[in-house]
């Protein structure tokens, strides 16, 4: 191996340890274990009162490794009550308790609802049957009441023994713990094994005169980093060009949309999403780089037409040479997202390291996209025109704006599959949870990053040899 090899290969396997490792601390509980809650049915009407001598009990079966509380919707008539109401948890089949609450009734208030987060959580409670009980000290006309919802096969619900045709109105919160983070290390571990096998391999295809993704990478950098510079520098420069502000655009462009959409949209749509300004102007960040990076992406080869008849360079350098200038904007942009974030209070964690993932994989979906669109912008020039009636429609199928969860139930699975959903959606719980992503959001969109890049170069390596006949 040559001493360069061998120090590129060094490195790389010591960023890849270290990440690992950063990975491991900012992820959290998140890296472990996914939140799961029972939903709540269909309110369908008031429980009488839950006054002294009166007992509910809710069966239920837990579908979640732990149990970490129980939400139930008290409703007051509007009138101040007093006493205590008292929940417990109980093991159905032994009839241990394992759990128990007193809840001031002069605290509850009119139709909101009461979470009892558990001090100890239940473990192992996985397919067991539970029993929720609910009585009070209440005397008559100073007690609260409860709902009830239509029964959804949770379980048998009693009142004082007798067997209720409905539910009691109430949901359950646990934790199931996640095979990623049971076997992270196992999996770090064969993933840095391959690291270093495909090392080794490239390195003897290097030595036979074979060319390998990472030898081409190396090779493309060392003979063209000057071109790719000026390239980037270029497209860069020339987007502010006789603009009086200049640069200062990259950070008021962003700031400018999201006040204009948060005058029309956060009267209709920021109710039930939490820190609505920091929500749309992450989605406005993120779509317009997307937009921007492939719209000049796919002009790259048409664009530098001149250079290609005249010089032989790596035609794929021109379309990445644009998604990678548009990314400098995006990290202008970002600048503005994170004071949003600072002044209206989203919490500032470690999570905030794991930005780049999501940036990254944007970024190499961005390059895939536009290597197979500037193929196609060589033989069928009306690619530019289609790409701005389907950037539109990409647009309003991503909640750029508007909250997910007014999406109707069959039409989830579309948004499932859009790449841009999820890493916008990586992003969000960064900034305005403050933790990491569930482990699934991550190979969502590696899968996506990838699918791209891999489709694009196909593409453009089949079609590259025809480009000086159509430009």
């Amino acid at each position: 191996m040559k001493n360069n090899s061998i120090s590129l290969y060094i490195k790389l396997i010591f960023a890849y340890a270290i990440i690992a490792v950063l990975f491991y601390i900012v992820g959290g509980e998140q890296l472990h274990y996914r939140e799961k809650s029972s939903a709540f049915g269909d309110k369908e009407g008031v429980l009488s009162e839950v006054c002294t001598g009166v007992e509910l009990c809710q069966e239920f079966v837990a579908d979640a490794g732990s149990i970490n509380g129980i939400s139930v919707e008290f409703t007051t008539y509007g009138r101040e009550n007093s006493g205590s109401v008292f929940m417990t948890i109980k093991e159905k089949d032994t009839e241990i308790i394992v759990a128990q609450n007193q809840v001031d009734a002069a605290l509850l208030e009119n139709g909101t609802t009461y979470d009892w987060t558990l001090i100890e959580p239940i473990e192992n409670a996985r397919g067991k049957a539970y029993q929720l009980i609910i009585t009070s000290d209440c005397p008559w006309e100073q007690s609260p009441t409860l709902y009830y919802q239509e029964a959804v096969g949770a379980g048998t619900f009693t009142v004082n023994g007798i067997e209720m045709p409905y539910e009691l109105y109430f949901s359950v919160q646990g934790k199931e713990r996640i095979w990623f983070g049971t076997h992270y290390w196992q999996l770090v571990l064969t993933v840095g094994f391959i690291l270093i096998v495909y090392m080794v391999w490239s390195e003897i295809q290097r030595n036979k005169g074979h060319i390998t993704l990472i030898t081409l990478i190396e090779t493309v950098w060392e003979k063209y980093q000057f071109l790719i510079k000026q390239l980037i520098v270029r497209d860069f420069k020339v987007k502010y060009k006789r603009s009086v502000l200049g640069y200062l655009w990259s950070f008021l462009n962003p700031l400018l949309t999201m006040t204009v959409q948060y005058i029309v949209f956060s009267t209709i749509f920021r109710q039930g999403i939490d820190n609505f300004r920091v929500y749309l102007l992450s989605g406005i960040i993120m779509y317009n780089f997307f937009a921007e990076a492939i719209g000049q992406g796919l002009n790259a080869i048409l664009a530098n037409s001149s250079l290609i008849t005249k010089v032989y360079v790596p035609k794929y350098i021109y379309p990445v040479t644009k998604v990678v200038s548009c990314s400098i904007n995006l990290c202008i942009s970002l600048i503005p997202l994170l004071l949003v974030s600072v002044i209206t209070g989203a919490p500032i964690t470690f999570a905030m390291i794991l930005v780049p993932y999501a940036l990254l994989c944007l970024l190499l979906f961005c390059v895939g996209m536009s290597l197979a669109l500037s193929s196609a912008m060589v033989f069928f020039r009306d690619t530019q025109y289609l790409w701005g009636i389907a950037s539109m429609i990409w647009m309003y199928a991503t909640p750029v704006f508007y909250p997910e969860s007014i999406i109707p139930e069959q039409f989830r699975a579309i948004l499932d599959c859009n790449p841009l959903y999820h890493m916008i959606k990586f992003i969000r719980v960064i900034l305005i949870e403050g933790v990491s992503p569930d482990p699934l959001e991550y190979l969502y969109c590696l899968i996506a990053a990838v699918a791209a890049c891999i489709f694009g170069a196909f593409v453009f390596k089949k079609t590259q040899d025809k480009f000086v006949l159509y430009i």
